[in-house]
């Protein structure tokens, strides 16, 4: 799964014998908040969707205001 803040993926993986299994989120720290299922990253990521210029302005200002980094 591929973090839609920095496009890399979440999750860092750890061989078990088996196969590869995901043990850690491993992203930055919008995606990590959207990961946990907070509220204002996914109103950031809802604005950043947008075509709407002052939509993307609006998710910059909440990015500052909240002190995410990108």
């Amino acid at each position: 799964m591929r973090c839609p803040f920095c496009k890399r993926d979440m999750y860092e993986y750890v061989d078990v014998g088996v196969g590869m299994v995901p043990v850690a989120v491993n992203c930055c720290e919008l995606g990590i908040a959207l990961h946990r299922g907070a509220k204002v990253a996914k109103q950031i990521l809802r604005f950043r969707q947008s075509h709407s210029p002052r939509k993307k302005a609006r998710a910059q200002r909440l990015i500052e205001k909240h002190g995410y980094h990108d």
